[in-house]
């Protein structure tokens, strides 16, 4: 009861002041997902993928974002892992708690929300995708992987070290988002400082069978997709097309988030 409670209040409280976070337009194009870099055969076959225009947000989710909405909905505040909060990214974000920020975020910008999520004892069940609104939501895992890989044009960045927080250069700690230099998009720390849920299920075989346009990962599963990196991950994990998981209760230190929207 308590519980349900709570994530009633989610919905229905007064919002404090949130800045609208700053999107970048992802130009729609198509683009060869996966690779074989990391050895990992949950990364084959290499298959072509096109998806449409989307927006991403420069910047992920940072501290100062998210206690904003703990503040104004009573969810509890993020373990910081001590490394201190601010313009750090966010971490220690569940896959829930990510689909929850993203609906009150639309809300707070008087957007049409993504998800139609149903409450109560058992946890939160999703109804109903709606994925032409024009609020918040988590990228796909083929959305993340064609903004990580530059979209249309495809640039490669260059040298990690200048544009991604990982093991070489993050003195093993989180760093402000924005500090390096973002991808050839304009999108920052898209690759290293933290990981970024994703909305698929995750399957080890979804690449042999999933569709060209727009896939959205399988219908069903456990454990949800996360990417990207983080501030201690060694350069190999840091494979654009490296793909993670996790159940979607867990709270990890490593995993943060950056918002998507179809339309603005």
């Amino acid at each position: 009861m308590k519980r349900a409670i709570l994530f009633l209040i989610l919905f229905t409280s007064v919002f404090v002041y949130s800045q609208r976070p700053e999107m970048v337009l992802v130009e729609g194009g198509t683009f060869i997902m996966g690779g074989s870099g990391s050895g990992s055969m949950d990364e084959m076959p290499e298959h072509e993928v096109t998806v449409n225009d989307f927006y991403m947000a420069k910047y992920e989710v940072t501290f100062d974002d998210f206690d904003l909405f703990c503040q104004a909905t009573g969810y509890k505040k993020l373990n910081d892992g001590n490394f201190g909060r601010g313009k750090l990214p966010a971490i220690n974000i569940c896959w829930k708690g990510a689909i929850f920020y993203c609906n009150w975020m639309s809300s707070r910008f008087n957007l049409d929300k993504v998800y139609d999520i149903k409450v109560d004892s058992s946890g939160l069940t999703i109804l109903n995708i709606n994925w032409d609104a024009n609020g918040f939501r988590l990228p796909t895992e083929a959305e993340w992987e064609y903004a990580a890989r530059g979209g249309k044009s495809g640039r490669n960045m260059g040298d990690l070290v200048e544009f991604a927080w990982f093991a070489e250069n993050s003195d093993n700690m989180p760093h402000e988002v924005g500090t390096l230099k973002p991808n050839s998009l304009g999108i920052y720390d898209i690759s290293g400082n933290a990981y970024e849920w994703c909305w698929d299920y995750y399957d080890p075989k979804y690449y042999s069978n999933s569709p060209k346009d727009n896939p959205k990962g399988p219908e069903k599963g456990k454990n949800r997709i996360y990417r990207g990196g983080y501030f201690n991950a060694v350069e190999d994990f840091m494979i654009v097309s490296r793909r993670f998981n996790l159940e979607p209760t867990i709270n990890d230190g490593q995993i943060g988030i950056r918002l998507v929207q179809s339309n603005q």
